[in-house]
């Protein structure tokens, strides 16, 4: 079985690399009563930032197994995460991180 990621630093070692790094955060948060066609062309842009980033796949590992509320992370958004969350229980999103944490490291190393 992996092991969850021992320090702060395993456990964010893959965020050095994300896409999102270069463009301004709020782009992934939705502002306080954003509604309607404004906050689906936000989470769209949002989500092409994700589609273009090397870590999309373990961010949103990340977020499904931490239930985090907020953002778009790896292409999810705030209402895909909650789809997931409801067929997906909590040991299974967890090892699905470890999981895609793992294979992330594994390309890392090959490519460096």
């Amino acid at each position: 079985m992996q092991r969850w990621p021992a320090t702060l630093m395993e456990f964010w070692s893959w965020n050095v690399e994300a896409a999102c790094r270069a463009v301004d955060i709020t782009l992934f948060y939705s502002p306080e009563g954003e509604r309607g066609p404004r906050r689906r062309r936000r989470e769209r842009a949002a989500k092409e930032v994700c589609a273009r980033c090397e870590v999309a796949e373990v961010c949103a590992a990340f977020a499904v197994a931490t239930r985090e509320p907020y953002g778009t992370w790896g292409g999810l958004s705030e209402g895909d995460r909650r789809k997931l969350w409801r067929r997906t229980d909590q040991a299974s999103a967890q090892l699905g991180y470890r999981r895609a944490l793992a294979d992330w490291e594994r390309r890392s190393a090959r490519s460096a």
